[in-house]
């Protein structure tokens, strides 16, 4: 970490891109630095939650899951048409709640999830 240099400042210094050059700029009072050697400058890209639910999105190759029959909140007519379904379980909140289960529908391909 890295603060600004000004003596009444001290924030702390976050990379930035200007004029498509990298520097060091302070949160708090926006003084730009020059990146010298002891710095590596990153771009960081956004994570898509989507990634990280592993879903196939290849309806035509054969899955591993284990599947049961569900209503879909897509292409189902009525609570009693029910459809075959892949579902999987995630961590997806803190390890003192339980696992998110996900359902896919081996028809219409909708995801969709429940909670506990």
């Amino acid at each position: 970490m890295e603060f600004c240099k000004d003596e009444e400042c001290g924030g702390l210094l976050v990379s930035e891109k200007v004029e498509g050059e990298s520097v060091m700029k302070c949160r708090d009072c926006g003084e730009v630095h020059d990146v010298d050697g002891s710095y590596r400058v990153t771009e960081e890209k956004e994570e898509d939650p989507m990634d990280r639910l592993n879903i196939n999105d290849d309806m035509n190759k054969e899955s591993t899951r284990p599947t049961t029959n569900k209503e879909c909140p897509s292409c189902s007519d009525s609570s009693e048409d029910e459809k075959e379904h892949e579902w999987w379980m995630e961590q997806t909140r803190s390890s003192d709640e339980p696992p998110t289960r996900f359902y896919k529908c081996r028809e219409c391909g909708n995801v969709h999830k429940e909670y506990d």
